[in-house]
């Protein structure tokens, strides 16, 4: 239910910034805030966090009375009322959130905002308590009445929200048991997921005579030197595989908890269409999406060839191995694109597609919720906070210079444009669009970005680097996170019949095999898929990755063929937000999830990029 992110911030998870998502403290002692610095008064306009309390709880008071008004002859109107109360408990309570966190996000060693956080936390929890019984009554309505609700004029806003809490009403036990349910995910599969990070989260290692985290390790695989390379892989993944019997155990647990709840008491037909339900996709447009990419496999097997072949060219030397997929491309580019560039640049190829783009992303520089620059302490990576309607997105980058750093400001920019599309047409209950739509704008403005520059660089060795950057997280959004669930869907299915460590271990070998062809596999990679938190911590999310990157891949190539009339299209499906289903919105544009031929169209731009890069060698 909406009301469960109560007090807390969603800035996204995107792939392409979690190799960077590190605090920045000792590499920027010295440098000195520039560009852009966020203001976040606004949030709580004057008020305490006290008196944003006191505004709140007699809210929810008022909610609770409600319950007693609920019966079959209630009025579209009645509805109405509760529905917006409690779309004004939840506005109230992201602005609060949202100023915590991302002064926690600006400052991570702020222990005043880290309290605040800790006591949201809580005082959300019995909030949400609170306000479930209205959810729990309107799934369990009687479906003539709760049509007659769902298709009057005064909750046309509200329409697709409240269908999608009718959709959970054959998943749905009483109040009792979805109580005890409840009291029993404290023990359950989130515990033991708390576990696993538990324990992983406390590795350290030995590095040139120091003792270093994990992410400090996992740095290396990206380094120049191939010996730094194989050394970080053996000693992460070698620590993976000296715990792996108890991680795995942890793991079996996690799946037969999924398995339990899910299928067995909740009655969902398997345990991947507990995922597909909860994003309102169809179990066939999830499978068709897999099968595509598994039948594309060599589309990717052949860019790592080039890319070994370029780096070889280039003098570096090491095995084509596992090890090296992510070596670092040798280019003779040293431009620097300093912030103020980066940021001309990018409002120009808004401008470019659509002036509306343009204006919507210079708002919120205007708005000055824009944190632009590394500073000490500040979280690492790049993120993009909606959090309430009227109210423009806040945006934090780490901006550093690099080309990286470019696409890093466009694809943030691509979720706040996105998100001012949707709040001017959607209620705030329906804003957000679905997991495997909300990467759409941001992922397609990397495209326009990559375009933009290739048609103006005149620097061979600069088009050659920014072919190799769209192609790095290509793989690593469509094909790394197919496999993953590929992965899943086998361990989910047999671990309830009974399998054993090496069973899985061995089976995600066949996989990485599969997956990379006559590229050497070191045997300690058999143990990557107990490194892959996600695995662990929210079964089948990876495929959410996967179709947002291949739809808009399919989506760019539309624009392509249809030029100015596709605009028109693309902001329809940006200003639904999440008013509709994924597999609707994209019916709209005249696309058919459940086509492989849809899906297609995605590699067939991926296979014209590595044409491209071809040509360049």
């Amino acid at each position: 239910m909406t009301i469960d992110k109560i007090f807390k911030m969603e800035f996204g998870n995107d792939v392409m910034n979690t190799q960077n998502n590190t605090n920045n403290k000792k590499s920027t002692k010295s440098l000195k805030i520039q560009g852009d610095v966020w203001e976040l008064e606004e949030l709580l306009a004057g008020k305490s966090f006290d008196e944003w309390i006191q505004i709140i709880l007699p809210k929810v008071e008022k909610f609770k009375r409600y319950r007693t008004l609920l019966n079959d002859s209630i009025t579209p109107q009645k509805i109405l009322e509760i529905v917006r109360l409690e779309e004004e408990i939840s506005m109230d309570a992201e602005r609060v959130g949202a100023y915590y966190s991302l002064k926690s996000a600006e400052n991570t060693q702020d222990s005043q905002a880290l309290s605040k956080i800790n006591q949201l936390v809580n005082i959300g929890a019995d909030i949400n308590n609170d306000l479930r019984f209205f959810e729990l009554w309107f799934m369990q309505l009687n479906d003539k009445t709760a049509e007659k609700l769902l298709n009057s004029k005064e909750l046309k806003s509200y329409k697709y929200h409240l269908e999608s809490v009718r959709r959970e009403k054959p998943y749905t036990k009483s109040e009792e048991i979805e109580q005890i349910m409840e009291l029993k995910d404290v023990t359950g599969g989130d515990a033991h997921s708390t576990i696993y990070d538990i324990i992983t989260g406390k590795y350290k290692f030995k590095w040139n005579n120091k003792t270093v985290t994990q992410e400090e390790v996992v740095k290396y695989v990206r380094e120049k030197n191939p010996k730094n390379r194989e050394k970080a892989y053996e000693l992460v993944l070698g620590r993976y595989k000296e715990d792996s019997l108890v991680l795995s155990e942890i793991y079996k647990n996690i799946v037969n908890d999924w398995y339990n709840d899910g299928v067995k008491i909740r009655k969902y037909q398997s345990s991947i269409n507990v995922r597909n339900k909860s994003y309102d996709v169809s179990d066939e447009s999830v499978e068709i999406l897999l099968n595509t990419i598994k039948k594309n496999v060599n589309v990717f097997q052949e860019y790592f060839k080039i890319k070994y072949e370029l780096n070889k060219n280039a003098g570096q030397k090491y095995p084509f191995s596992r090890y090296h997929l992510y070596a670092p491309f040798i280019t003779k580019n040293t431009r620097k694109y300093d912030y103020d560039y980066s940021k001309a640049f990018v409002l120009d190829m808004f401008n470019n597609f659509d002036k509306r783009f343009y204006d919507r992303a210079l708002r919120i520089f205007n708005a000055k919720h824009v944190h632009s620059h590394p500073k000490e302490n500040k979280q690492g990576g790049a993120f993009c906070a909606d959090v309430t309607k009227g109210m423009e997105p806040y945006i934090m980058l780490n901006h550093t210079d690099g080309l990286r750093d470019v696409f890093t400001l466009a694809h943030e920019f691509g979720h706040g444009v996105h998100d001012s599309f949707a709040t001017e047409k959607q209620s705030h209950l329906e804003r957000h669009a679905s997991l495997t739509i909300c990467e759409t704008a941001s992922v397609f403005s990397e495209m326009l970005l990559a375009h933009k520059l290739l048609n103006e660089s005149k620097n061979k060795e600069e088009k050659k680097q920014l072919l190799v950057e769209l192609l790095d997280n290509q793989y690593a959004t469509i094909s790394r996170q197919a496999y993953f669930v590929l992965f899943e869907k086998y361990a989910h299915e047999h671990i309830p019949k009974g399998i054993t460590k090496e069973e899985l271990d061995n089976y995600y070998g066949t996989l990485l095999k599969e997956q990379f062809g006559n590229m050497q596999i070191p045997e300690v990679f058999k143990h990557e898929w107990n490194y892959i938190p996600h695995i662990h911590n929210s079964p089948f999310y990876c495929y959410s990755y996967a179709w947002g990157n291949l739809f808009v891949l399919s989506l760019y190539d539309m624009y392509k063929k249809e030029g100015n009339s596709f605009v028109e299209k693309y902001i329809d499906l940006l200003s639904a937000g999440g008013s509709d289903s994924p597999n609707n919105l994209m019916k709209k544009l005249g696309i058919n999830a459940e086509s492989e031929e849809f899906w297609q169209r995605g590699f067939n731009i991926i296979k014209e990029e590595i044409e491209e890069l071809k040509k360049l060698k």
